[in-house]
């Protein structure tokens, strides 16, 4: 039976650029769960590990709406990118993410994720994406921290985060 605790929660009171996580615990893996807005008009939400800043990342991902389809890889990133979230009023449109650290204790290979992610880019059902992909940090050191990033516009307040531990027993 697998075991999920959850670690800590960061609710924004006021817009900030980045949330960082810093005590990690000792599971297998981490799961971070969010809702977030963009304070400004950059959507871009990326993932840095153990605050490198260098470009040590990788991501890819394929996307899909009521109308189109796509797919994008990327390397030599300064983060892993989780993609977009909902910066156009109503305010009540927050994009939900899941992602999921995968075996980030171990220092004797790379650490990958994997994330699930909505935005709502405007008002219609038919402007909504769904993205799913996958990171990879190019160094073998365990994880001990994970900073969210937002582009130029931050994290709107009333964005919540929430890192859980998973166990397999």
């Amino acid at each position: 039976m697998a075991i999920i605790e959850a670690i800590a929660t960061t609710y924004l009171e006021a817009d900030a650029a980045t949330v960082e996580f810093t005590s990690l615990g000792s599971y297998e893996h981490l799961q971070l769960r969010f809702d977030s807005r963009s304070g400004g008009t950059d959507t871009n939400v990326l993932m840095q590990l153990n605050a490198d800043t260098g470009p040590n990342y990788s991501s890819h991902f394929i996307s899909a709406t009521a109308s189109t389809t796509g797919g994008w890889a990327y390397t030599g990133l300064t983060g892993m990118y989780l993609l977009n979230h909902h910066y156009e009023d109503p305010v009540a449109f927050y994009s939900a993410f899941i992602v999921d650290i995968l075996d980030y204790r171990n220092g004797n290979k790379n650490t990958t994720i994997q994330f699930l992610n909505n935005d709502r880019a405007g008002i219609t059902a038919s402007t909504a994406a769904l993205w799913s992909g996958s990171g990879l940090w190019d160094n073998t050191a365990a994880v001990t921290s994970l900073k969210v990033l937002s582009g130029s516009g931050g994290f709107a307040r009333g964005s919540e985060f929430t890192l859980y531990g998973l166990n397999s027993s």
